[in-house]
């Protein structure tokens, strides 16, 4: 006979289990220094609780001590060492330390030991298309997709993205919603003294990437150049202080920075309420460190998505979303809880005097001097096996020309050279690029000849550094506001004939222009003369026709009318 499991530790007292009732009533209403309190009496009294440890755990996550989350989970898994669902969050706790190897890791036990466990499928996926590990992928999007549909699989937002199909993004966003952010009793401000305000309308926006961060490489001069005549700026930072550059012109060009990395959504409402904020921007949506509980309880008249999540946050109590024609057609209302507000040129802000360095030479970056040089810098999980296989087939069609990939993820390059030799490319026409300040990365970029973009997730700041760098790019648009960023960016550039609508004229775009020397050349030549007019690159521009968004959306809540859909108009063009 097998031996007996080792006996569990003895059950909890009747004034222990109130302990544990009550603090996790505390834990289900976000009041974690109480749950962590209670959950800490107990285990005093009874340190061998597994289960009371891996809620002191959960807690400890949520208040971002990740380093006192990971040593609990560590003490519930050596005594119950097949726990799939520690193993799951511990895998959570490592990856907001960017400890992407451990969570990988974790996350993977966590897979082997419960298939079934839902959650741990879906993080899985991201996990391993940003190493470029496509091992049982459609396995795993088919787990996702079920993610809107089955009670026992949770929703993910964000990875829905990488389908081409907004009635999931829609649906995915609405259950987390459903299930997570919106309160069971919602308190009430009351925005009656905005109603009648004078004064400059208040502004916050919020983000957790208010650090070295795409979202703050594009945003900043936005936030600088609004009008402080008219518009007062307060920055939320709910992320940790990376000290950067990149955090200190944030701080710089906002009337009110404030640092809210510990603080919680609902101690967040309040301020935004009590600072009288007429305008609430949420810039992350479902993306990571996200706070869209801080706005489930209306602290703001008007609060708006923007930027940061090319999707609908699925959420009733978001009221705009902006956009522009190109992403997010009026026809496509359907498929947002936000009423849709147009831009008149492209949504998305640039700075157009960020610095380039020095530049290098095709030498310096492992490049052949005589080679069709084709880039791929979108970052690794917005790559699947269908868009490389497309990459494969336009190298195939061009001799000696080489694809050019940014790899962000340390041991990751064999995964991506095992999949072009399983296609029959031979992996030395891959070369890699390592992550370099910002400002280096502008500077190597027309070493290239032509980007290759992805598909259904386009890129999006990274199609502006193309543009601005004088790179041309084939992109393929779809049905999604993610599919069509890069679109909107290029309509912007004049570019637009490079924009394709499926797989096989995205292929044959690519290799048309890799074998016209005179067409590349004319497409160079397009972007030299737009890049110093485009209002792509005009931030002032964009500031006003903001600015114009908000004063309609504040018109409306101050007339007590509901939000409704429309068009920004716009300035007249210089």
């Amino acid at each position: 006979m097998p031996p007996s499991p080792p006996p569990g530790p003895p059950p909890l007292t009747p004034a222990l289990q109130k302990l544990l009732y009550d603090g996790y009533q505390h834990q289900l209403r976000g009041q974690y220094e109480e749950a962590a309190r209670h959950y800490r009496k107990i285990l005093r009294a009874a340190p061998d609780q597994a289960d009371v440890m891996h809620l002191l755990g959960i807690v400890r996550a949520r208040q971002s001590r990740e380093i006192e989350a990971i040593e609990l989970y560590k003490k519930v898994l050596a005594r119950r060492p097949d726990d799939a669902k520690a193993w799951h969050n511990l895998s959570l706790a490592y990856g907001a330390l960017n400890k992407s190897d451990e969570s990988l890791a974790a996350i993977e036990r966590a897979f082997d030991l419960d298939p079934s466990l839902p959650l741990s499928a879906n993080l899985l996926l991201p996990h391993r298309r940003a190493i470029w590990d496509w091992r049982g992928h459609d396995r795993l999007f088919e787990n996702l997709k079920r993610g809107v549909s089955e009670p026992n699989v949770p929703a993910l937002p964000f990875a829905a993205l990488y389908v081409d199909d907004p009635a999931l993004h829609l649906a995915s966003a609405r259950r987390k919603v459903a299930e997570e952010q919106t309160p069971a009793r919602p308190r009430t401000f009351d925005h009656s003294a905005r109603r009648t305000a004078s004064g400059p309308i208040r502004v916050a926006y919020l983000s957790a990437d208010f650090r070295t961060h795409a979202t703050t490489f594009l945003i900043s001069k936005l936030l600088a150049r609004h009008d402080r005549s008219r518009f007062e700026v307060t920055a939320i930072s709910v992320s940790y202080n990376d000290a950067s550059e990149h955090r200190q012109r944030i701080i710089d060009a906002v009337d009110h920075f404030l640092d809210r990395e510990k603080a919680t959504p609902a101690a967040i409402a309040e301020e935004v309420a009590a600072l009288g904020i007429d305008v609430f921007v949420d810039l992350m949506g479902h993306t990571s460190g996200e706070r869209l509980a801080a706005f489930a309880e209306r602290p703001a008249p008007v609060q708006v998505s923007y930027l940061g999540y090319p999707g609908t946050s699925g959420a009733p109590f978001m009221d705009y979303v902006i956009a522009d024609p190109v992403v997010l057609p009026f026809a496509d209302a359907a498929f947002y809880t936000e009423k849709i507000v147009h831009l008149p040129d492209c949504y998305q802000p640039n700075d157009p005097d960020l610095p380039v360095g020095e530049r290098p030479t095709r030498a310096d970056c492992g490049l052949p001097d005589d080679a069709f040089v084709f880039c791929a810098f979108n970052s690794a999980w917005k790559l699947d096996p269908e868009v490389f296989s497309a990459y494969t087939r336009i190298l195939k069609a061009v001799p000696g020309s080489v694809l050019w990939v940014l790899e962000s993820r340390e041991n990751s390059a064999d995964n991506l050279r095992r999949e072009a030799e399983a296609r029959g490319l031979d992996p030395a026409r891959l070369v890699f690029a390592p992550m370099v300040p910002l400002k280096d990365h502008f500077a190597r970029l027309p070493l290239a000849d032509l980007f290759l973009d992805t598909f259904p997730y386009t890129a999006h700041t990274t199609a502006s550094d193309m543009l601005r760098m004088g790179l041309p790019m084939v992109t393929r648009t779809g049905r999604s506001f993610a599919s069509r960023v890069a679109a909107s960016i290029m309509t912007q550039m004049d570019l637009a004939d490079f924009i394709t609508t499926d797989v096989e004229g995205f292929v044959a775009k690519a290799v048309a222009i890799a074998n016209d020397p005179a067409a590349l050349a004319q497409a160079r030549a397009r972007l030299a003369a737009a890049r110093p007019t485009s209002p792509l690159f005009d931030i002032d521009r964009h500031a006003r026709h903001m600015e114009r968004a908000f004063e309609t959306m504040v018109a409306r809540a101050r007339a007590g009318l509901p939000p409704e859909a429309f068009a920004v108009d716009p300035l007249p063009r210089g």
